[in-house]
């Protein structure tokens, strides 16, 4: 076998992370203008109660933001963990031979 095949197949791998990487910042800006829009939306509700419109838009945007972003990488955590303990069990069956 030569290394043309394993040349586009590379060059086709480092196309779709590049278009990966798009999707994902595209995901990240619209999550953030969700966030923006949604503090507005908050921050128009709370103006009658005399709190500062630009205040209480950042802080609306900030925990719209946060909140979300710091469920997800608490997940991605857990798979992270979940996956070494899985490697752990794995290792520890091959060192008994199997058992």
């Amino acid at each position: 076998m030569t290394n043309d095949g394993f040349k586009e197949t590379r060059r086709t791998m480092e196309r779709a992370i590049r278009r990966l990487n798009a999707l994902e910042y595209a995901m990240l800006l619209a999550a953030a203008f969700f966030a923006l829009a949604g503090g507005a939306v908050v921050a128009f509700l709370l103006a009658p109660a005399g709190i500062s419109f630009r205040v209480s838009w950042a802080v609306a945007s900030l925990l719209l933001f946060l909140i979300p972003a710091a469920g997800v990488a608490r997940r991605e955590a857990g798979k992270e963990r979940r996956a070494g303990d899985i490697d752990k069990e794995r290792r520890n069956d091959e060192a008994n031979g199997g058992r």
